[in-house]
C-alpha cells in the first residue's frame, strides 16, 4: 500500500497510474487515458468533469493487468470487460493491439527490487507532470511560468 494525500492506494489504483502515464488509446469514440474518467480526489486535485464513461478506464486497466501480470483472475476480468466492450460496440481485439503498441516495458517492469522505490517515485512524478500539462492546456488562464514547456514529459 502507498499513502498519497492521506489515502491508501491499492494495487488496482497503481495500475490506473501506470496506464495514465502511457499515451491514450482509442476506445470507441474516445481517447482513453486510464485515469480521466474517474472522478477521485486521490487522482485529481479538484472535481473533474469526466471526459468519457469511467468504465472505459476500468476496461483499459483490465487489458493492462492481463498483459503485464497475467493470472487466472486477470484473464477472467479481461474476458468480462471484453464482453462489455462488445456490447458497447468497441472491438476488444483492437483495444488490445492499441494498448500493446503504447506499452513502455521499462516503466512497468522494474529491473531490481531496490530500484522499485525510485522508479515508482519517478513514475508518480511523471504522472503528476503529465496531468499538470494537460490541465494547463485546458486552462489557458494558468500562468505559463507555473508549467514551463520543458517540464512536460515526453511519454
Amino acid at each position: 500500500m502507498i499513502n498519497i494525500r492521506d489515502d491508501l492506494l491499492c494495487y488496482h489504483d497503481l495500475y490506473h497510474l501506470e496506464v495514465s502515464c502511457l499515451p491514450r488509446i482509442k476506445m470507441g469514440n474516445y481517447q482513453v487515458s486510464g485515469i480521466h474518467g474517474i472522478n477521485s480526489p486521490i487522482f485529481h486535485d479538484t472535481e473533474i468533469i469526466s471526459e468519457y464513461h469511467p468504465l472505459l478506464d476500468e476496461a483499459r486497466v483490465a487489458f493492462h493487468e492481463w498483459l503485464t501480470r497475467t493470472s487466472i483472475f486477470n484473464t477472467l476480468k479481461l474476458i468480462g470487460w471484453s464482453i462489455w466492450l462488445i456490447t458497447q460496440g468497441v472491438n476488444p481485439i483492437g483495444v488490445l493491439i492499441r494498448h500493446l503498441k503504447v506499452l513502455n516495458w521499462d516503466i512497468i517492469f522494474y529491473p531490481t527490487h531496490h530500484q522499485r522505490k525510485w522508479k515508482l517515485s519517478a513514475l508518480l512524478m511523471n504522472c503528476k507532470r503529465s496531468v499538470q500539462a494537460k490541465e494547463s492546456i485546458r486552462n489557458p488562464s494558468t500562468e505559463a511560468s507555473e508549467h514551463p514547456k520543458s517540464s512536460i514529459p515526453q511519454i
